[in-house]
C-alpha cells in the first residue's frame, strides 16, 4: 500500500523541512529561480500544463537549474512517464545532492519492478538529506519485494516515527510481518492502520486473517464481519468467515459463505477446497464429483493458489497429485522463512534431547497413540522435551502427557520465531512434528530449522512438500520404496507399523446392544471413522452389503445433524430403510473402547483408512476389512492389521473389499476365529507391543544422531 501522494500541508520530499506548499518562499517575478517557484506552485495545484510551461521557460533561461528539471518531471509525470523519468535524470545529474529527484526516480523505477535501481535512487535521496516519511515507505516497499523483510520493516517503523499517521506504512509492516508469520505483532500494525481507516475491507481482512493464524478467533469473526459491513461481497471475508465456521464445525453456517464466494470467484481455488472440504464433513455429494474435477484441474495449474494439504487426504488423488499440492503450499506459506544454521546433533550430559511438538497434548486421538512411547523411553539415554502450542483441557490425558515427559513447555502465546530459538536454545537434536498441515499447525517453527534432525511424525499420513523435514516416520506397507519420487522427506522405516498403540488405555465396562440402540439380533457392520472419510464409492458398498445381508444394519459415529441427514437420505435412495443407519454418539474413550464389542465387523473407509480408529478397533478385538490404496492414508489400516498378524483383511480394490466383507458376515465361524486370533495376538503382536516399539525408534533416533 504505497503513499505517492504528497499533501500540499505535508513536508516537502526535497529536504529542506518546510511544508509542501510553502517550500520555496515568495514568489518572485522575475528570474529562473522564480520562474520554478511559479511551476512548483503550478503543479502543486494540479496545473501541469502551466507548470510544465513555466519549467521549460526556466530551463531556456538556465539549463543548469536543477529544480526546473524537477518540477518539469513531476508535472509531465502522469501523461509523459519516461520523458519525467529524463527530466529527472538531468536534475539529479546538475545536483546529485538534490534529494527530491532521487525519490522521484526511486519511485518510478520501484511501480516498474526496477527494485536494485528504486532502492539506491532512494538511499540517494536519503543520503542527500531527506528523511519523508513516504521516502521510507516506498523504500521499504521495494526491499519488502526483494525478500529484504527485516531492512523494510525498519523503513516502515522509521516512517511511522516520523509520522504516526501514515496509514500505508502500518499495513505494509503488517504485510511484512504475516509474511515472516509473526502474526500477533501483525495483527496489531493491521489494526493501527484499521483504526486510522475504519472503512477499508482488505485492512479487516488482513486483521482477521492474522488473529485467526494467532489463535484468536473470536476477535478474527469480527473483523471479517467488518469487513464485509464495508463490503458485503468481498470473497475473502466470506472465506475468513467461513474457515472460522468449519474450525468450529459449523458447518452449515460455512457452505452458504462459500457458495456466495465461488459464485463471485468461480476459479477460486481457496472456496472450491473448502466448500468441497464441507461437503465431505456434512457427506452432501450432490455436485461432488464436479467440485472433486475442478479442485483436480487447479492442483494441476502452477499459477493457482495453494490449498491446504490436509483437506486434500481423503479424496481420491494420487501420490504424485498430493505431493504437487504439497510443494505448492510448502512453497507459498514457508517460503519467505529463512531458516536457522543448528549444530549438529549431539548429546548434553550424556543424553540426546529428542522433542515432540503439537497442538494436541491433550484429550485427542495422539494421546491413544504417543502417549505410552513417551512414557517409555530410555531416559538413561534419551531427554524428552515436549513444546504444547495447544489448548489445556485440564483431562486426565493432558496430565499423563505432562508427567511422561522430562520437561513440558507451553508455549501457546509465543511468536514462532521466539518457539524456534527456545528449540534451539535447548539443543535439541531431534524435533518430531505431531501435527503435520491440522488447522492448527505451527509448520513455520520447523521452517526456521531450529534443530539439526527433524521429522514429520504421525500426524500427518504423507508428505508435507517443505525441505525443513529431513525424515518422514513410517513403514514399508505405508510408503513401500518406490514411492520416495511422491516424498520430499526420507523414508525413516520402522520395521512394523509406524503408528503406535497405547497398551495400557483402559477399558471401560461391556454395554449390551441394546444400551447402543443396536438390535441384538442383526450383524452389526460399523465405521467409527470421521464422515469427511465417507465417500460416495464406499457408501455406495456398504449399501449393496446391507441389502445382500438383510438382518443387518450400518453403526456408525455421530459427527454432525447435516451428515447424518444426508446419509439416510443417500440410503433411501439406494433401496435401503434409513433406520438400518445408526448412530453413536461421542462417549469418553474408555466407554468407546467398550462399545466396540457390540458391532460384528469394522468396514474401512479408502482412500483415507482409519487411524487411531482402527487402532482402537484392534485393540479391543474388532476386525476390520480395509481397502488400501496407493497413498499414505490409504495404506495405515493395511499397515496395522499386518502388524496384528490379519493380513488376509487387506484387500486391493473395492470389489475385493465388497466381497470380503460379505463372505464374514456370512460366515459367522471365520469371523469368531478373526476374533479369536486378535485377542490371542493382542498382548504379543507388534502392534500393541509399545516396548518393541519404542525401542525401534530409538535405534533409528541413534542412527539419525551417530555417535549415540
Amino acid at each position: 500500500m504505497p503513499d505517492n501522494n504528497i499533501r500540499r500541508n505535508d513536508s516537502c520530499p526535497c529536504g529542506s523541512g518546510r511544508r509542501y506548499k510553502d517550500c520555496h518562499g515568495a514568489l518572485r517575478p522575475a528570474g529562473s529561480e522564480s520562474l520554478s517557484e511559479i511551476a512548483r506552485a503550478g503543479f502543486a495545484q494540479g496545473r501541469l500544463e502551466e507548470a510544465a510551461r513555466d519549467a521549460r521557460a526556466a530551463i531556456e533561461r538556465d539549463s543548469t537549474d536543477a529544480e526546473a528539471w524537477t518540477v518539469l518531471g513531476l508535472a509531465l509525470e502522469a501523461a509523459q512517464p519516461d520523458a519525467a523519468l529524463d527530466a529527472w535524470l538531468r536534475a539529479v545529474a546538475l545536483a546529485p545532492r538534490q534529494p527530491e529527484a532521487h525519490f522521484r526516480i526511486g519511485d518510478f523505477r520501484r511501480r516498474r519492478g526496477e527494485h536494485d535501481v528504486a532502492i539506491a535512487a532512494y538511499e540517494a535521496a536519503i543520503e542527500a538529506g531527506s528523511t519523508h516519511p513516504v521516502l521510507l515507505n516506498n523504500l521499504g516497499l521495494s526491499l519488502q519485494a526483494q525478500g529484504r523483510f527485516d531492512a523494510a520493516a525498519d523503513r516502515y517503523r522509521e516512517a511511522i516515527a516520523l509520522q504516526p499517521d501514515l496509514l500505508p506504512a502500518h499495513a505494509n509492516l503488517g504485510d511484512v510481518l504475516s509474511t515472516r508469520h509473526r502474526y500477533a505483532e501483525a495483527a496489531a500494525s493491521y489494526a493501527r492502520a484499521a483504526a486510522l481507516n475504519p472503512n477499508l475491507a482488505a485492512l479487516w481482512n488482513n486483521l482477521g486473517f492474522c488473529q485467526r493464524r494467532a489463535g484468536a478467533p473470536t476477535a478474527a469473526r469480527t473483523s471479517f464481519q467488518r469487513a464485509l459491513s464495508f463490503a458485503p461481497d468481498d470473497p475473502q471475508a466470506l472465506l475468513g468467515l467461513a474457515s472460522l465456521d468449519i474450525a468450529d464445525q459449523r458447518y452449515e453456517e460455512a457452505a452458504p459463505l462459500i457458495e456466495r464466494a465461488l459464485a463471485l470467484q468461480p476459479e477460486s481455488a481457496e472456496a472450491t477446497n473448502l466448500l468441497l472440504y464441507t461437503r465431505q464433513h456434512t457427506c452432501d455429494w450432490a455436485d461432488f464429483e464436479r467440485l472433486l474435477e475442478a479442485q483436480r484441474a487447479s492442483l494441476a495449474q502452477p499459477e493457482a493458489p495453494s490449498v491446504t494439504p490436509h483437506n486434500l487426504l481423503a479424496l481420491p488423488y494420487a501420490p504424485d497429485e498430493l505431493l504437487t499440492a504439497a510443494r505448492k503450499w510448502a512453497k507459498e506459506h514457508l517460503g519467505g522463512i529463512n531458516p536457522g544454521h543448528p549444530l549438529p546433533p549431539s548429546a548434553v550430559d550424556g543424553r540426546v534431547r529428542i522433542a515432540y511438538i503439537g497442538p494436541d497434548f491433550r484429550t485427542h486421538p495422539l494421546a491413544n497413540l504417543l502417549t505410552e512411547v513417551i512414557e517409555r523411553h530410555d531416559r538413561t539415554r534419551f531427554e524428552v522435551f515436549a513444546y504444547s502450542f495447544g489448548p489445556d483441557d485440564g483431562s486426565p490425558a493432558r496430565a499423563r502427557f505432562v508427567a511422561a515427559f522430562d520437561r513440558f513447555i507451553d508455549v501457546r502465546g509465543e511468536s514462532f520465531e521466539a518457539t524456534a530459538r527456545r528449540i534451539a536454545d535447548d539443543r535439541v537434536a531431534v524435533l518430531f512434528d505431531t501435527s503435520g498441515y491440522v488447522i492448527h499447525a505451527r509448520s513455520e517453527i520447523f521452517a526456521l530449522r531450529p534443530a539439526p534432525i527433524q521429522v514429520n511424525c504421525i500426524g500427518f499420513p504423507g508428505t508435507l512438500g517443505a525441505d525443513c523435514y529431513d525424515y518422514v516416520l513410517t513403514d514399508r506397507f505405508v510408503t513401500p520404496p518406490e514411492q520416495q519420487a511422491n516424498f520430499v522427506e526420507r523414508f525413516l522405516y520402522l520395521p512394523d507399523c509406524y503408528l503406535p498403540g497405547d497398551s495400557r488405555r483402559p477399558i471401560g465396562a461391556i454395554p449390551s446392544r441394546a444400551q447402543c440402540g443396536l438390535p441384538e439380533d442383526a450383524f452389526v457392520f460399523c465405521c467409527f471413522n470421521a464422515s469427511y472419510k465417507i465417500l460416495p464409492q464406499v457408501f455406495e458398498a456398504w449399501m449393496r452389503l446391507l441389502r445382500a445381508v438383510p438382518a443387518s444394519v450400518l453403526w456408525l459415529l455421530q459427527t454432525n445433524a447435516p451428515a447424518t441427514g444426508n446419509l439416510r437420505r443417500e440410503a433411501k435412495r439406494w433401496g435401503v430403510a434409513p433406520e438400518r443407519l445408526i448412530f453413536a454418539p461421542r462417549i469418553p474413550l474408555a466407554e468407546h473402547l467398550a462399545r466396540h464389542a457390540a458391532a460384528d465387523l469394522f468396514l474401512d473407509t479408502t482412500p483415507c483408512n482409519a487411524h487411531t480408529t482402527a487402532n482402537d478397533a484392534l485393540f479391543v478385538g474388532l476386525p476390520i476389512v480395509t481397502c488400501a490404496g496407493e497413498t499414505f492414508a490409504s495404506r495405515v489400516s493395511g499397515s496395522q492389521l499386518n502388524a496384528t498378524e490379519l493380513p488376509e483383511l487387506v484387500t486391493y480394490d473395492l470389489e475385493s473389499y465388497e466381497a470380503l466383507a460379505l463372505k464374514l458376515a456370512r460366515d459367522p465361524d471365520t469371523l469368531r476365529s478373526l476374533r479369536a486370533r486378535l485377542r490371542a495376538n493382542s498382548e504379543s503382536c507388534p502392534l500393541f507391543d509399545t516396548g518393541r516399539y519404542t525401542r525401534e525408534l530409538e535405534k533409528l533416533i541413534c542412527e539419525l544422531c551417530r555417535p549415540c
